[in-house]
């Protein structure tokens, strides 16, 4: 089974990156906490029959914790994170991450995980380590904003210290492999990196249709330009394949 978690969904900005048929994901997971952004989130869901909309977010421990500055970028559960606002908050259910995995991912499963989420992001991997449900990650990949946590900046270093002890390394960081003009182009940076995208011929031909409707109707910020250049380089080399197999014929 391939599975993505989108941990920390926000308003499915990671979504759209992922139901491009190059990656042929079995199930996605998509654990959003804050309720209110539900509303966009919903929309995805219409005809996907492999998107799970979770209204909880991962933690290390079963609880109902607060949410400063919900429904913004920042939100986060840490009241001294620099970019909320301590005295605006929501009430939000969070599971443990080690249980969950647990119960919905298996040994031989091809799973990879996106954790954006505001400093939680340190929790849930300290508890997936100490629980060693972290082996069955294929990939995730991690934004540290527990840096942005007064009082907490060295905890990364330790968690990147803890994956070099046990000789964890199916993880990538932000910054090293997030690029492209916009998020959706991004996360498909880092996918292609950690060998998520299949590359056999009814994949490529999926996606090239895929593409081309991506083009037409131009409604995803950031495709555009990357369908024109998809089509651009293999146009030429899929009409060659397919007239060859018709000339087979």
């Amino acid at each position: 089974m391939k599975i993505f978690l989108d941990v920390g969904a926000h308003e499915g900005q990671t979504l759209s990156a992922l139901f491009d048929p190059k990656y042929g994901f079995d199930k996605i997971f998509a654990f959003e906490p804050v309720k209110q952004l539900h509303t966009k989130l919903n929309k995805f869901g219409l005809g996907r029959k492999n998107l799970t909309l979770l209204d909880y977010g991962l933690w290390n421990k079963n609880a109902d914790e607060k949410i400063y500055s919900p429904g913004t970028l920042a939100g986060s559960i840490f009241p001294t994170h620099q970019d909320v606002d301590k005295n605006e908050f929501v009430i939000c259910r969070f599971v443990s991450a080690s249980e969950w995995f647990k119960k919905n991912i298996n040994k031989d499963d091809e799973v990879y995980v996106k954790l954006n989420c505001e400093g939680a992001e340190a929790d849930i991997l300290l508890d997936l380590l100490n629980s060693k449900e972290i082996f069955k990650i294929t990939n995730v990949m991690i934004d540290f904003d527990i840096n942005k946590i007064t009082g907490k900046e060295n905890v990364s270093a330790m968690i990147l210290d803890r994956f070099k002890d046990v000789g964890f390394t199916n993880y990538s960081l932000c910054a090293e492999v997030m690029f492209g003009p916009v998020h959706t182009i991004r996360i498909q940076s880092w996918l292609d990196k950690a060998g998520a995208a299949n590359t056999d011929s009814g994949s490529k031909i999926r996606q090239f249709v895929y593409w081309v409707k991506m083009i037409v109707s131009n409604n995803r910020p950031g495709y555009s330009w990357e369908a024109k250049q998809f089509v651009k380089r293999c146009s030429p080399r899929l009409i060659l394949k397919i007239f060859s197999s018709l000339r087979r014929k």
